[in-house]
């Protein structure tokens, strides 16, 4: 699939302002009541991503895929956005404390008490001098929005919550130790940093994939069979691929140490054992433990979710269309299909809802966490902003929790954000209606 040369996309990380205009919301403002906002809005990518900074193999984006960087296409119509990079494989906490690093331009900080029960490094990357959102934090009013894909979607959920309550355990650790704790950790914070989130295809209540993986042990083969299909083709295994992130657990890639090997070593570890990776999270068993079930909605913070729907219901079973991408296929069938009656989660909703997927994520799970969401219909693949502004309620989404506005029929979970797309524009209109509903809810 990736034989082919596709052109080489640079990826630029600009300079922020807090004062960017607000393009073509103001009319979805005025449907609303509401004052728009003009906040710097942060994307967070998911399982196996990668940031903005380095494209896979140097030539696909995330937010795109080879023929076109969605955040350029952005950029160009005024939006001030960044993609930071953080953990592939690992767990929101950790992900989050890197993409806030990275946001604010300082060293990574994993948490006193979080590194030490853990038993790995405090710190890790430091990004000091190379803010993506410089002054972010530096008054009650420079705020961010979100859009996350995958498990950027509980990712920005956990980033949220740190960003508006902080963290009791990181601040008792700290004053005991007499050290200084992260900005990310304070609990006096009077206000939520994050204004608004848009989860894309979001696993907040688990992927009953990750349950099967995690019971049948078969995470190593199926993550590497994926990796192996990027580069198997291209005789790139002799790179260093993409920053896995997990130096605070000692755990680097060699100066001659294939990518592949680096990978399996990576996989063979105690680190796969602990928990604290994204197999763990992303384990619909996994919600009730206390390291995920303390997460909360912001009631400042407004959120939206969206799904992708690669399946058709059929006697009971979700059923993969033949659009769905080949990887996909059989995960869109065992989603399709499964029961587990040990899953409490999979009573909370019609069993159509847990087998209605996008490959890799059901609709249930994509709605929102189990602390419920609100149906907001909005027409995300609409051509034009008048036809999305019309299809949108007339009153603002409410604030606190999650704002469904609907699944994008005829799209699995990787094509969603156009990673495979060899045709430039594909997802253009989504991501900007995005942008519009971002824009739309009052700073």
């Amino acid at each position: 699939m990736f034989a082919a040369r596709f052109v080489v996309v640079a990826a630029v990380i600009v300079t922020f302002a807090f004062a960017a205009p607000v393009p073509a919301a103001s009319t979805l403002s005025s449907r609303w009541s509401t004052s728009g906002n003009s906040y710097p809005t942060v994307f967070l990518h998911g399982l196996a991503g990668w940031g903005e900074a380095k494209p896979l193999l140097g030539l696909i984006n995330y937010w795109g895929g080879p023929t076109e960087n969605i955040l350029t296409t952005l950029r160009a119509q005024g939006y001030t956005v960044a993609a930071p990079h953080m953990g592939p494989l690992s767990s929101n906490w950790e992900r989050a404390c890197e993409a806030f690093a990275q946001i604010t331009g300082a060293v990574t900080d994993y948490g006193l008490a979080r590194s030490t029960a853990f038993g790995h490094a405090r710190f890790g990357e430091n990004y000091t001098g190379t803010a993506l959102v410089p002054g972010f934090m530096s008054t009650t009013s420079s705020k961010i929005n979100l859009v996350g894909h995958s498990m950027g979607g509980p990712t920005q959920r956990m980033l949220t919550h740190l960003l508006t309550y902080g963290s009791q355990a990181e601040m008792n650790a700290c004053t005991a130790a007499k050290v200084e704790c992260s900005p990310l950790f304070w609990t006096n914070k009077t206000t939520s940093y994050v204004n608004a989130v848009f989860a894309i295809s979001g696993v907040h209540q688990g992927s009953v994939v990750a349950d099967l993986i995690q019971a049948n042990g078969e995470f190593e083969d199926l993550f590497l069979e994926f990796i192996l299909l990027l580069i198997g083709a291209n005789e790139f295994d002799g790179i260093h691929l993409y920053d896995m992130q997990l130096g605070h657990w000692g755990l680097t890639q060699g100066a001659n140490e294939t990518f592949t090997a680096f990978l399996e070593r990576i996989l063979k570890s105690d680190w796969i054992n602990k928990k604290s990776n994204a197999l763990f999270d992303l384990s619909a068993a996994s919600l009730t433990d206390p390291l995920l079930s303390f997460v909360m909605n912001s009631n400042a913070t407004t959120y939206f979710s969206s799904a992708g729907l690669t399946t058709e219901y059929l006697l009971g079973f979700g059923v993969p269309e033949v659009t769905t991408f080949a990887f996909l296929i059989p995960f869109a069938g065992i989603i399709g299909g499964y029961s587990n009656s040990s899953l409490a989660v999979l009573s909370t909703y019609t069993q159509k809802d847990w087998r209605m997927n996008d490959g890799l994520v059901a609709i249930a799970s994509s709605r929102g966490p189990q602390s419920g969401y609100n149906s907001f219909s909005v027409a995300m693949k609409s051509t034009s902003t008048s036809a999305l502004i019309a299809s949108a309620p007339n009153t603002a989404p409410s604030k606190g929790i999650y704002n469904y506005v609907g699944a994008i029929d005829n799209t699995d979970h990787i094509s969603i954000v156009g990673l495979f797309d060899l045709v430039s524009g594909l997802r253009t209109n989504y991501f900007l209606n995005i942008m519009t509903v971002l824009s739309a809810v009052s700073a």
